[in-house]
């Protein structure tokens, strides 16, 4: 069995982050600097990476790295909220980390970035979900604490006022 040779798009999306904003400033340089095509990149490359890539490949590398830039910044943005947050002693961690969210949720939908909402979305509904369950199985394990200690006092030699006493108590009823 032969093995398959990986893909120069993979390539890409593995190198160094030196390399990759090397990259990135080809195709979209700051300010004055001329943007190169893709064409340009493609002949460039193999001097700068020790690879040659498609014009398909370098169109997806690119695209997929406008996406990894805009939610590394966008994660950069609800960081430093989460650090102005954390200042005000009034809030609790879990508040704080809720913001955090919103802020970076916010950040995606500003760059028209639905996908990234919906994964955060899912991952929200999921995190409801596992606090949900964990309140459940307190309340469960409360129940058979309960149960276990109300069998304890059926099942003894006490009295029926002493043990409607403690069935009470057990229950916190009245």
């Amino acid at each position: 069995m032969q093995d398959k040779e990986v893909r120069s798009d993979a390539k890409l999306k593995n190198l160094r982050p030196e390399m990759l904003e090397t990259l990135w400033r080809l195709r979209y340089p700051e300010e004055d600097g001329e943007k190169l095509t893709l064409e340009a990149i493609a002949v460039a490359l193999p001097k700068l990476v020790g690879f040659s890539a498609s014009l398909s490949s370098l169109s997806d590398f690119f695209k997929w790295l406008r996406f990894k830039r805009r939610m590394e910044a966008s994660a950069a943005t609800a960081a430093q909220a989460r650090l102005e947050l954390a200042k005000d002693p009034n809030l609790d961690p879990a508040d704080i980390e809720r913001a955090a969210q919103a802020v970076f949720t916010a950040e995606m939908l500003e760059a028209g970035n639905v996908r990234a909402y919906v994964a955060l979305a899912k991952l929200r509904l999921a995190g409801q979900q596992v606090d949900l369950d964990r309140r459940r199985i307190e309340l469960l394990e409360r129940k058979a604490s309960q149960a276990d200690q109300a069998n304890e006092v059926v099942n003894s030699e006490l009295g029926d006022g002493e043990a409607r006493d403690r069935l009470k108590t057990i229950f916190r009823m009245g």
